[in-house]
């Protein structure tokens, strides 16, 4: 039930095929993709949207993709989940998808996690997995295997569709690291002054407001004279007025003459729930 072993993907030197997956690399970055390499995921329920799922992750390239359902395929099943077939009628739903997903990828392979029709998944069968993704599962089902997971460190989505509309709710664990808290391009602005002394004043040019908010982290460069700014570590930012704000001590700095831009640094945020 498992791709093509010669052709598996060395995740444990996190090796990734550039030619495979350029796109997803350009758009995610070595580190993320990395880190998909070496999850395991479990994928709970296979109707519609749970077949969509598990063809998105076959595609993306994680290390493994395991699916459960063990109900039988109804005709019903034949109008929203693409891979099954009138021929696979009466047969589990998880094993009538397995051969079809596992053709996706050759680097991903497929398994499917046994059970019996009717059988609700439990917390004990989740211990080898780094994701799982519960489909159209009740209220009780998720909250019982999210209590688990986020526990376990197991990181949790659950969606569901209802016609044209749908919800998904994430659970990432206890701590998450969010690298860009606003989403939003990095604000920048030229300098008219800056003033030397153990709390510096910055003022922007022409009185251009700078946009910045308390807490913010700043960086320079083409600052003339005050040199040491240029390309400095993140600078954290004290807003005295729409154009002014303040940054740490430069009184050991040289003399600022001219010139200068102010970059914003996205700095990491760490959310507890």
């Amino acid at each position: 039930m498992a791709a093509t072993d010669s052709l598996k993907m060395d995740t444990d030197e996190q090796k990734i095929d550039e030619g495979l997956y350029s796109r997803q690399l350009y758009v995610l970055g070595h580190e993320a993709m990395k880190r998909m390499a070496a999850s395991n995921v479990l994928i709970v329920g296979l109707q519609g949207l749970g077949v969509e799922i598990a063809k998105d992750l076959c595609l993306a390239g994680v290390k493994s993709v395991t699916i459960y359902d063990p109900d039988l395929v109804q005709l019903q099943d034949l109008n929203s989940q693409f891979f099954l077939r009138q021929t696979d009628i009466g047969k589990s739903r998880a094993e009538a998808t397995q051969p079809r997903l596992a053709e996706l990828n050759a680097y991903v392979p497929v398994h499917v996690l046994p059970g019996t029709a009717g059988q609700q998944i439990t917390t004990a069968q989740l211990k080898e997995f780094q994701v799982v993704v519960l489909t159209n599962a009740p209220l009780s089902l998720q909250l019982q295997l999210n209590e688990w997971t986020h526990a376990n460190g197991v990181h949790f989505i659950a969606a569901e569709t209802r016609g044209l509309f749908g919800s998904v709710f994430n659970d990432f664990g206890r701590g998450f690291t969010c690298v860009d808290p606003t989403g939003e391009q990095p604000l920048t602005g030229m300098i008219a002054e800056i003033e030397k002394g153990q709390n510096t004043v910055v003022t922007c040019l022409d009185e251009t407001r700078h946009g910045l908010e308390d807490g913010d982290f700043v960086t320079f460069s083409e600052v003339v004279g005050m040199t040491e700014l240029n390309g400095c570590e993140p600078m954290k930012v004290t807003v005295k007025g729409p154009y002014t704000f303040e940054i740490s001590d430069t009184s050991s700095f040289g003399s600022y003459v001219r010139g200068g831009m102010f970059t914003q640094v996205k700095m990491p945020k760490a959310i507890d729930f």
